[in-house]
């Protein structure tokens, strides 16, 4: 008799694959909001740095932020979240179809044996 599979859900690397997908998804999706709002933060931080080294008597140097070029970006966020779907999705593939597939065909191996 064959073992009767458990449903999907209940494998936690089922759980981390399909969280850490919709939160790559959900961050992709709001990516160019994020961008010109740190773009704005950023600038806001630059004009205060630049008007205070003005005041020191210092030529302000350096670029200014836009929506496109942040000092701080998503790409690290991104880099995990790619790796926890990467690894979710090998875990869940690794345990439910090729473990399953393994313990049927050592199942029926051991079925058909005779004794000598």
């Amino acid at each position: 008799m064959e073992k009767q599979l458990t449903p999907i859900a209940d494998s936690p690397w089922f759980w981390l694959y399909l969280f850490a997908m919709c939160a790559l998804a959900g961050g992709l999706v709001m990516a160019p909001k994020y961008g010109a709002r740190q773009a704005t933060l950023e600038k806001q931080h630059q004009a205060r740095q630049r008007a205070e080294q003005i005041r020191q008597g210092i030529t302000p140097e350096g670029e200014i932020s836009s929506a496109g070029n942040t000092l701080i970006d998503l790409r690290p966020i991104y880099l995990v979240l790619l790796v926890l779907v990467s690894v979710g999705w090998a875990r869940l593939w690794w345990t439910r179809w090729v473990s399953t597939s393994q313990n049927a065909t050592s199942a029926r191996g051991t079925s058909h044996e005779h004794p000598v």
